[in-house]
């Protein structure tokens, strides 16, 4: 103890002295387990982003209804759902029908007595969520969104204040070796790391063990308006970073009136995390069309060579990588001119399209 301590200091001190540390010969190597192998851990806290209106609840009922279906390598499990931006009834329901969820196995906290959800927030309704996750035995718990069950006292732009709220969490979940799954947004930044991309402070991603990013597929031929997804993981502390998954957003009748979304899988995905915050700017998405527009305009006439469209990109100050994309969204095909020389030409129904245009 040094000079001028206090009384507490003192009496802290005496405790850890006493206190034997625990040494890594102690210890016993565990592998990690998984909800979803790779992406979502068991036991820690996983970060969902995107932009609002993309599709990330859908994921998480997808994922919930897997689960309830034991098609995520283990047997059939609850999931806990924290919703309070959509209604249970109107909303959640019938896109858990649509994509399959066994409903016994989805539960909800039980209502206030005003028949509302009853207000949870982090990190002071710890104990009771560890009931509810206790009494549903649920597997997975989704925060949609995160922010929502943050008190005013936390402050989001502040590391300290966030980690304090999201600590206690951490520990439940690794207490009950359950899943939790943060929904969050992105900020409005333009930075393409997706860490600093996180609305708030970078402690959310920093507390995340897995971090997985949900956006618009750049290859979509529809743009803004197409339904085309793909998921990113962005971060992983328990192992290298999975490959990427596509996916659409599709609906389907739950009954007589009522339609619901969901998602289907569409297989692989070759944009990581860091290049779909890149190629969904709007900058761009703008380069994009431009570059469209340059094939359609180059093209209807025949096929050119590939040096002769690269020079007139460049020009327009359009990237060779934005071309390339270009080309593969209109489904230009390559074309060989001679042993040394290539050239690109209109698909078959983009001729037909052109040619029924000029009529």
């Amino acid at each position: 103890m040094t000079p001028g301590s206090t009384a507490r200091e003192r009496s802290e001190g005496r405790k850890l002295a006493v206190t034997r540390p625990v040494r890594a010969s102690q210890l016993e190597v565990r592998s990690v387990e998984w909800l979803w192998p790779g992406r979502i851990p068991q036991g820690g806290l996983t970060v969902l982003a995107g932009e609002p209106g993309l599709g990330k609840s859908l994921l998480s009922l997808r994922l919930a209804s897997r689960l309830s279906r034991g098609e995520l390598g283990g047997t059939p499990a609850a999931s806990l759902f924290l919703t309070a931006e959509d209604s249970h009834e109107h909303t959640v329901l019938p896109r858990l029908v649509a994509a399959g969820a066994e409903l016994e196995r989805v539960v909800f906290p039980p209502p206030a007595a005003d028949g509302l959800e009853r207000a949870i927030r982090l990190p002071n309704d710890v104990g009771y969520l560890r009931e509810l996750i206790r009494r549903a035995e649920a597997k997975l718990v989704v925060f949609d969104p995160l922010v929502a069950y943050l008190p005013a006292k936390v402050n989001t732009w502040q590391d300290q204040s966030l980690r304090g709220a999201l600590a206690p969490l951490a520990a439940l979940a690794q207490e009950q070796k359950t899943a939790v799954l943060l929904i969050a947004h992105l900020n409005k930044g333009r930075d393409a790391d997706p860490l600093r991309r996180l609305g708030g402070s970078i402690a959310l991603g920093a507390a995340a063990r897995s971090l997985l990013l949900l956006a618009r597929d750049p290859d979509d031929p529809d743009g803004a308006a197409g339904t085309r997804r793909v998921l990113a993981q962005a971060k992983s502390n328990l192992g290298q970073l999975e490959a990427s998954c596509a996916y659409r957003i599709e609906t389907k009748a739950v009954d007589k009136k009522v339609k619901a979304a969901y998602l289907k899988p569409t297989g692989a995905s070759r944009f990581s995390a860091v290049e779909l915050l890149a190629l969904n700017e709007p900058e761009a998405r703008s380069k994009l069309s431009e570059a469209e527009a340059l094939l359609r305009a180059e093209l209807e006439g025949g096929p050119r060579s590939v040096s002769e469209l690269r020079t007139a990109a460049v020009e327009l100050g359009i990237s060779i990588t934005t071309l390339e994309r270009a080309k593969k969204v209109l489904g230009v095909r390559s074309v060989k001119l001679d042993l040394d020389r290539w050239a690109w030409a209109l698909s078959e129904a983009e001729a037909s399209e052109d040619e029924a245009a000029a009529a």
